[in-house]
């Protein structure tokens, strides 16, 4: 008997009226709430002269500009060495370290409705020829 009630109670709180209202609702909330500007914390995927690498990098811009570009995965930055600044590696002989400066420049003149506040670390580039004249390591 009791149960009958709730059920009842229930099934008056969750009609279909009531589901697409509160959907509506909750996308309108979200559309709002993405037209803010935000400071956030987000992966970028580049490629410097062929070679992938996977960089943190904060950004700021609307909250719809940042959702667009995380869900966009696939989508990498090229570069060329040519247009960053890099330095011998202290860490690594043979390989450039690129400035995290110039890469947040260069990133920025490719993404025009982000704008980068910092790149946190910047890779190691191993240059073509350097990375062909390395011996094999065992696996």
């Amino acid at each position: 008997m009791i149960g009958d009630g709730v059920r009842g109670v229930f099934r008056q709180a969750l009609s279909p009226t009531f589901l697409f209202i509160l959907l509506g609702s909750a996308m309108l909330w979200y559309v709002s709430k993405l037209g803010n500007n935000y400071d956030t914390e987000m992966p970028l995927n580049i490629r410097i002269d062929g070679q992938k690498y996977r960089l943190t990098a904060n950004v700021s811009g609307r909250g719809s500009t940042i959702l667009a570009q995380r869900l966009s995965l696939k989508s990498r930055l090229n570069f060329t060495l040519d247009e960053l600044v890099s330095r011998p590696s202290r860490d690594n002989p043979g390989s450039l370290t690129i400035t995290p400066v110039s890469l947040q420049r260069a990133i920025n003149g490719k993404i025009s409705d982000l704008t980068v506040v910092e790149v946190t670390k910047a890779p190691d580039f191993v240059p073509a020829e350097v990375e062909d004249n390395k011996p094999d390591t065992p696996k």
